[in-house]
């Protein structure tokens, strides 16, 4: 079994122009743009910064929020981010298990 983080990001459907908006799931710096959904990272145990945002108009890092997390061998780490209807909002991110 590998170790890795599976991050999801989501948004309330009410705000649909977020689907024309693609998020940015920064791991310790290294930029990964994926659509909205859950993907999975393979990553070696350790601690890692996780940083999620979205480009929006003239904000480049609509949303953004972070959170460090510790992956633990053979242990995938699910980490959860939502985007509130208000785009001057912070998302909300968390770990789950």
């Amino acid at each position: 079994m590998n170790s890795g983080i599976q991050v999801t990001t989501g948004f309330m459907p009410l705000a649909f122009i977020l689907y024309m908006c693609t998020p940015v799931i920064e791991i310790n710096g290294e930029k990964n743009v994926r659509k909205w959904g859950t993907h999975t990272f393979d990553l070696a145990p350790g601690e890692y910064d996780i940083k999620i945002y979205f480009p929006y108009l003239f904000m480049p890092q609509c949303g953004a929020n972070s959170i460090k997390v510790k992956v633990e061998e053979a242990k995938v780490t699910k980490i959860d981010y939502n985007m509130p209807p208000l785009m001057i909002a912070k998302g909300t991110i968390k770990v789950l298990n």
